[in-house]
């Protein structure tokens, strides 16, 4: 499917800006939920939200939808990959720390791009290549607090293997959203999103909560007894979703997450203007590679 335009990028970018707040918010909730209490919250609260979107939508503007056995698949192996690289994730920084685990799991960028190229048969032209090298590489030398060459010794540390999965999986996780919301005939991008939309977070909710049931029911009387504060994640996490979801409708996954990238650099211009903290000249040259990298794929990937 083709590119529609340009229109791809604003809606990634209004994706990306909901993730940031998202993010932030969903680090709060620690105060009350486990890391994977708060990681349900994203699905569980989000989930009403799709469904209440699709009927209005349908209604409103009914469309004819083919929706064939393969939409199925891709979307609960994308739901359930999702869920686990969210774990993986979680699971690199308990193993050591933050900085590390975040490293490892921007191999994303390049696997998303293999990915594409392999299972969609989407490949990006040799410049896009090149930008998502230096995409990863900027990425890398900004997510490296401690030093890009620590960061490399590091390699064989749990929290890097924790990393490099999770990448792994999150590139799964997109390149399984971009194969269901191809794969509808009829309708149109806006129709398409809302069905893999409600399709991703009804799986991701039901799976996710049978793991939650079975391994700490606790946690879901928690997030219940402080669901007014979970709803402002959930409606972050759905205004995010659905951005991706459209995103990797409109152009190819690679591309979409390579911009989605973005969201380092903002955060360290964050810290930097309103934070006043400083930053090493690495941090710097890191920004630069990120918005180059960026370039190349956005314009000649």
């Amino acid at each position: 499917m083709p590119s529609d335009g340009l229109l791809w990028i604003p809606v990634t970018l209004g994706a990306t800006a909901a993730q940031v707040v998202r993010t932030a918010r969903q680090h709060e909730l620690r105060l009350y939920l486990t890391s994977l209490g708060a990681a349900y919250v994203r699905f569980l609260f989000a989930w009403p939200l799709a469904l209440l979107l699709t009927g209005i939508t349908w209604i409103f503007t009914p469309q004819r939808l083919e929706i064939p056995p393969a939409f199925a698949l891709w979307a609960i192996c994308a739901a359930l990959v999702q869920i686990v690289g969210t774990v993986l994730l979680l699971n690199a920084f308990r193993a050591r720390d933050f900085a590390i685990g975040t490293v490892y799991s921007k191999a994303e960028v390049i696997l998303v791009a293999a990915g594409s190229a392999l299972f969609l048969g989407e490949s990006l032209e040799p410049f896009g290549w090149l930008g998502a090298a230096v995409v990863l590489l900027g990425v890398v030398l900004l997510a490296a607090t401690s030093g890009l060459g620590i960061a490399l010794r590091r390699w064989g540390d749990p929290a890097a293997w924790y990393g490099v999965m999770a990448g792994f999986f999150f590139a799964l996780s997109a390149i399984g959203i971009r194969g269901a919301s191809t794969s509808l005939s009829g309708g149109d991008v806006w129709h398409r999103t809302c069905i893999t939309l409600l399709a991703l977070l009804t799986a991701q909710t039901m799976l996710y909560g049978l793991f939650l049931g079975v391994t700490n029911r606790q946690q879901l009387l928690k997030i219940w007894e402080h669901r007014y504060k979970c709803l402002q994640v959930g409606v972050l996490s759905f205004a995010g979703t659905t951005g991706w979801i459209a995103a990797m409708t409109l152009t190819t996954a690679a591309k979409v997450r390579t911009l989605g990238q973005l969201e380092i650099v903002v955060a360290f211009f964050i810290s930097l203007m309103r934070f006043k903290e400083e930053h090493h000249f690495r941090d710097y040259l890191g920004s630069a590679l990120v918005l180059v990298g960026i370039l190349l794929v956005v314009g000649l990937g």
